[in-house]
């Protein structure tokens, strides 16, 4: 009697713990909604005063005068924002500098260096607009995906995936889609504080990219502070 005893106790003790994890272990038991982590996201976005970013296009289309294929720079919300990047202008490569304050927007040339005001070329305000912006993005996400967990360079998120109205990632590509364009898009959001840490969006965006077209913006150091200042 005493031996099935002692033999039932190591068994007894691994189910024990099985059931603990069950309940309490990792984020297994605490996977949020996904509509609600897209709110609360959408929220939490809205009250960032600034932020870094990080845009990589791959295989973007080439039709119009600035084609964004990577940049890199802050936004100091509502109006202002500085990158610098690869462009295409009239289908050329070019590195380039950019700062827009408002509707005031200068861009470098890129064999001499030199700043010139560059009219339409980037509106930070639309990114910052909860009608066209960030928000308005995370909130137009259709049937996401149950969250799963994820990190974005070491930040802890949950991980969704969606289908997107194209029109409304035009704030971060700079371009207009084209009507009735949709996209796949994939975003991880932060556990501890809500925010965008990455979307990633996949399809047609801008006229004259393709099913290969892939986007990938990551957002990072929300709220430090920054100067941006017109460069002439």
């Amino acid at each position: 009697m005493f031996r099935g005893y002692r033999r039932a106790l190591p068994i007894c003790a691994l189910l024990a713990i099985v059931c603990l994890l069950a309940a309490c272990g990792g984020d297994s038991g605490n996977v949020p909604d996904a509509k609600q982590l897209l709110s609360d996201a959408q929220a939490a976005v809205q009250k960032a005063k600034s932020y870094h970013f990080n845009l990589v296009a791959e295989n973007p289309g080439t039709t119009g005068n600035v084609v964004i294929k990577d940049a890199d720079g802050d936004v100091l919300v509502p109006d202002k924002l500085q990158a610098q990047g690869n462009v295409l202008l009239l289908g050329n490569a070019a590195q380039v500098k950019l700062i827009a304050i408002g509707n005031k927007q200068y861009i470098t040339d890129p064999i001499t260096g030199q700043w010139s005001e560059a009219p339409g070329v980037f509106d930070p305000r639309k990114l910052s607009d909860p009608q066209t912006g960030i928000a308005a993005l995370l909130g137009h996400i259709q049937n996401p995906s149950t969250p799963t967990d994820s990190n974005v360079d070491g930040t802890p998120c949950w991980n969704t995936s969606g289908t997107l109205d194209a029109q409304y990632v035009a704030a971060i590509t700079g371009s207009t889609a084209p009507a009735g364009s949709t996209v796949n898009v994939t975003t991880c959001i932060g556990k501890s504080d809500k925010l965008p840490y990455l979307i990633k969006m996949s399809g047609v965006a801008v006229q004259g990219d393709s099913s290969s077209t892939v986007r990938t913006f990551k957002l990072s150091k929300y709220n430090e502070t920054l100067t941006i200042k017109a460069p002439i």
